[in-house]
């Protein structure tokens, strides 16, 4: 059978044998592991992320790989890595990080003689360090951030969107009524039971079952939403449906001018639900 999915590696008997100027800039270490097969081996790239720690992981220091091919053609086990400054430092090709830097190298170089412990995790993390990057660059002022007390305090989850609390409440919600004739408006109080601003009773006339429109209208009402559910209930659906409806009122909650392309960002972790919101 297959093997399991290798969540993480762990290289003993790892050494810090020199020290190299990096590429574009930058002060690389070189790493030399037990056996010259072991780097090859694993699963380590450019920009792989690498813990090392010589105390039994009292503390540990992490580095990120480098040069990969130029470690590879000399077959005897060596990587590569660049390691990481605590907190965000200089930008790595800046006068202030040459300083950083060598400083950084003269602490590893006491610690020449110690014998490592390497920890390779499964997941590539070269393709978080953007989000992480703008997570810590953040972190020193969070009023930029969107929804900043949602994500980051977990404060006001259930209040309505900040464009419903200015009064922009009754939304056009044919979208969701696609079973409904199309040629009229059909307005909604988004924080209320969903009845006709104009009157007429409940909306009827929609694709989506109980539990599905209970989903939109607490994303359309919300600030923050979280709509959870095994394959193949509707999920993208629904938030298919409530980009459409937003797309549809963009005058409502669209700070340009009338006559300017307005649009809404829609991210998804799968591309088949990236290209249903990319259909919206």
């Amino acid at each position: 059978g297959e093997a399991p999915p290798r969540e993480v590696r762990l290289h003993k008997g790892v050494r810090i044998e020199g020290t190299h100027i990096g590429e574009p800039g930058g002060v690389l270490h070189r790493l030399v592991l037990p056996t010259a097969g072991a780097a090859e081996e694993s699963g380590l790239i450019n920009g792989s992320l690498v813990a090392l720690s010589s105390d039994g992981w009292e503390s540990c220091r992490c580095a990120v790989v480098a040069k990969r091919e130029a470690a590879r053609q000399r077959n005897d086990g060596s990587l590569f890595v660049a390691f990481q400054r605590d907190g965000a430092g200089a930008d790595a090709n800046s006068l202030g990080a040459a300083v950083e830097d060598a400083a950084y190298a003269c602490e590893l170089a006491v610690a020449s003689n110690a014998v490592y412990e390497m920890l390779e995790p499964g997941a590539y993390w070269g393709a978080y360090r953007p989000v992480l990057a703008a997570l810590q660059a953040a972190a020193a002022d969070t009023s930029g951030l969107p929804l900043e007390s949602v994500l980051l305090r977990a404060e006001a989850c259930d209040a309505p969107p900040d464009f419903v609390s200015r009064g922009a409440r009754n939304f056009d919600v044919r979208p969701i009524f696609n079973e409904t004739p199309q040629e009229e408006g059909m307005l909604v109080d988004v924080c209320c039971p969903w009845e006709r601003a104009s009157g007429g009773g409940e909306l009827a006339g929609t694709s989506l079952d109980e539990f599905q429109l209970r989903a939109t209208k607490a994303l359309l009402s919300h600030r923050f939403g979280l709509v959870q559910g095994p394959p193949g209930t509707g999920k993208t659906f629904v938030g298919l449906m409530v980009v459409r409806t937003l797309l549809r009122n963009a005058a409502l909650w669209s700070e340009e001018a009338a006559e300017a392309r307005r649009a809404a960002l829609a991210a998804a972790e799968a591309a088949p639900a990236g290209d249903e919101a990319a259909g919206a």
